[in-house]
């Protein structure tokens, strides 16, 4: 028995603008998330003149001040080499946050964030070498739920509990070897603590890339379901 096959789908001009879209949006994921700030915080503590009249015993009397900036992952190395200077030269700063339960929530949201970037290594592979949109528009979809679950796991299991109090900043670097407890009250509280640019920026590039291939696959539809008519009016 003879298989016949289905012709092969010719490449349009409009599949090749589709797809370079797609590379684009997809791309710009990564330097986005390394670049662009990812968090962003406010914390009201005392002034560490606090700290130095202390010392000199010249009184306890304390200002409040405000700090408020937002850091970007490429800056992160940088933080951490500055929290282990405050350690011994023994001490392993990486491993005692991955021990700490605290940071799981940030465990499991990195987990998620890091799927949702592979997923969009996939995607710059399916939309730069085949026209298999159907593909794409479920990795990028799946690749959306990840960074929303990686938000939820962040944002509701993390941020809020410190935003709240129900974590305190003398909790989270409860890590031996870095501050002492008397430090603690000069890192004051957090009043905000948020996700920013660098990952909203992968979340609606991630979406961004679902709603364009669902919106090509309408007009692919439509476009086939007028040739369909066509030929059935020419039949008659």
């Amino acid at each position: 028995m003879n298989k016949t096959k289905s012709p092969k789908q010719k490449t349009t001009g409009f599949d090749i603008l589709y797809r370079v879209v797609a590379v684009i949006l997809a791309v710009a994921m990564f330097p986005a998330i390394y670049f662009v700030d990812f968090f962003t915080f406010e914390i009201t503590h005392e002034d560490i003149s606090g700290l130095l009249n202390y010392f000199v015993g010249e009184g306890e009397e304390t200002t409040l001040h405000v700090t408020y900036d937002s850091i970007s992952i490429s800056e992160i190395p940088e933080l951490a080499q500055t929290l282990s200077s405050f350690t011994n030269e023994d001490f392993d700063f990486k491993a005692a946050i991955l021990q700490n339960e605290l940071y799981r929530p940030v465990i499991v949201a990195a987990a998620f964030l890091a799927l949702a970037l592979v997923l969009g290594l996939v995607i710059i592979g399916f939309a730069a070498f085949s026209n298999k949109i159907k593909v794409i528009t479920a990795l990028s979809g799946a690749g959306f739920l990840c960074t929303l679950a990686s938000y939820i796991s962040f944002t509701g299991f993390f941020a809020k509990p410190v935003l709240n109090g129900e974590i305190t900043l003398s909790q989270l670097f409860n890590v031996e070897g870095i501050i002492t407890s008397f430090l603690m009250q000069y890192l004051g509280d957090v009043t905000v603590f948020a996700l920013c640019g660098g990952f909203f920026a992968v979340m609606f590039l991630l979406l961004g890339i679902c709603i364009w291939s669902i919106s090509i696959i309408i007009v692919n539809a439509s476009e086939e379901k007028e040739k369909q008519m066509k030929a059935a009016a020419k039949k008659k």
